[in-house]
């Protein structure tokens, strides 16, 4: 009896877990990407907003960006660092800069432009996972297109390539990052 019992409460205990497991399934195959708590699907985030920067380069006649693996680890590893350093500036607290960035990964961006050479460029924001991933992605770069250096940035002809990277705080805060060559 006491066996039989057992093997009812493990039943039960399987169907419910298959049942969240469906039901998980589902409202992923739907694209629903509502948030909850400090979690998101960082590299849809990422994603996203790559493809809306293009879009906004796209209605200027630009092309588009290239997404850039070194890049976007780049870009990733700095968000990183913000959210564990609670700190948030295109400048790391010991001074470096995007640059420092790209040559302590090996990367070496050169474009020239005109008589000079550019290095690449950097964007850095901040959002709160109060929303879907959709809108944070959308207001990420809806922010980085009202502000002038940014949006230079964003607006760069010569820029071919870029890569995001975007880190989660326990306090729900978004940390992205935006690399260019």
């Amino acid at each position: 009896m006491g066996e039989q019992v057992l093997l009812k409460i493990m039943a039960v205990i399987l169907s419910v877990l298959c049942t969240v497991a469906m039901l998980e399934s589902s409202e992923r195959a739907t694209g629903s990407n509502r948030l909850s708590g400090p979690h998101a699907d960082v590299t849809y985030l990422e994603k996203k907003i790559h493809t809306i920067i293009n879009q906004e380069r796209k209605k200027k006649g630009l092309p588009v960006l290239l997404w850039d693996e070194s890049l976007h680890s780049i870009a990733r590893k700095y968000s990183q660092a913000m959210v564990q350093r609670n700190s948030f500036s295109h400048n790391d607290p010991e001074g470096r800069t995007f640059c420092d960035r790209y040559k302590a990964a090996g990367f070496e961006c050169r474009i020239k432009a005109g008589d000079t050479i550019c290095l690449g460029a950097e964007n850095i924001s901040q959002d709160n996972l109060n929303n879907t991933e959709d809108k944070i992605a959308e207001s990420v770069v809806k922010r980085w297109m009202i502000s002038k250096g940014h949006r230079e940035n964003i607006l760069t002809p010569y820029f071919k390539r870029q890569g995001i990277g975007v880190a989660l705080a326990e306090d729900g805060k978004v940390y992205v990052t935006e690399d260019f060559c």
